[in-house]
């Protein structure tokens, strides 16, 4: 993926779209609902620069959702990026009033799904060329890190195996912090298919945690947080 386009704003239908990490100060909060709306009613008018805030705004919590269901900090702004164009071109189907990053981030996770089953097809395809022709993969060295780093990684690395479904709903849970009841009305189930679902989600994270080290999940039960969630 290409990370930046060129900076063709002034001639470009479309508003120029790039990483906002650096120009969110410390202590930042969500845009007010006013404000939100405002811009984005300028924006339906036509008024591309009304969605530079807008970007600001939520470009950093995407690319966390983004970067913990792909496991990758850089594929992640890429598709965060991808993302607010393809919300941008589509606001002519956005409902004002109602709030712009849960539309946004189902724009985003639609994405992240679609780049997952490509690189999956592409793995399969390279692991097959790969014993056509008689090829191995020496595995890189990694050199020790800290623990907390080492456990992000074994994390991020189970979180990877599971399925979209799984990820998706421990994203919301985990991540983005969504009640039962916002996740039933996200992912349009039942509130008790909800409950069900996170748990066979967060038992299936957990024999992949075990799997890469068995020692973490014994930890992390402790604190409940692969296990079952504490009444």
């Amino acid at each position: 993926m290409k990370s930046n386009q060129p900076d063709a704003e002034a001639t470009s239908a479309e508003p120029r779209i790039d990483s906002a990490e650096d120009a969110v100060p410390p202590g930042w909060s969500p845009m007010e609902f006013a404000a939100e709306q405002q811009a984005l009613e300028f924006c339906i008018q036509g008024r591309k620069e009304a969605f530079r805030p807008l970007v600001d705004a939520y470009f950093v919590r995407l690319v966390r959702v983004a970067r913990a269901v792909v496991g990758d900090a850089e594929e992640a702004r890429d598709l965060v990026q991808e993302a607010f164009i393809a919300a941008y071109r589509a606001l002519d189907t956005f409902t004002l009033g109602r709030p712009f990053y849960p539309w946004m981030r189902g724009i985003l996770l639609n994405r992240c799904k679609v780049y997952l089953r490509t690189r999956r097809r592409d793995a399969r395809r390279s692991r097959a060329a790969a014993d056509r022709h008689g090829h191995w993969v020496k595995r890189a060295t990694v050199r020790p890190a800290p623990e907390h780093r080492r456990t992000a990684d074994l994390v991020r690395r189970a979180m990877a195996a599971v399925d979209d479904d799984d990820r998706e709903i421990l994203v919301l849970k985990h991540i983005e912090g969504y009640s039962y009841d916002e996740l039933a009305e996200t992912l349009g189930i039942g509130a008790g298919t909800v409950a069900s679902r996170l748990y066979r989600a967060r038992g299936r994270l957990k024999k992949e945690l075990e799997r890469l080290d068995p020692t973490l999940v014994e930890v992390d039960e402790s604190s409940n947080s692969v296990g079952e969630e504490p009444s």
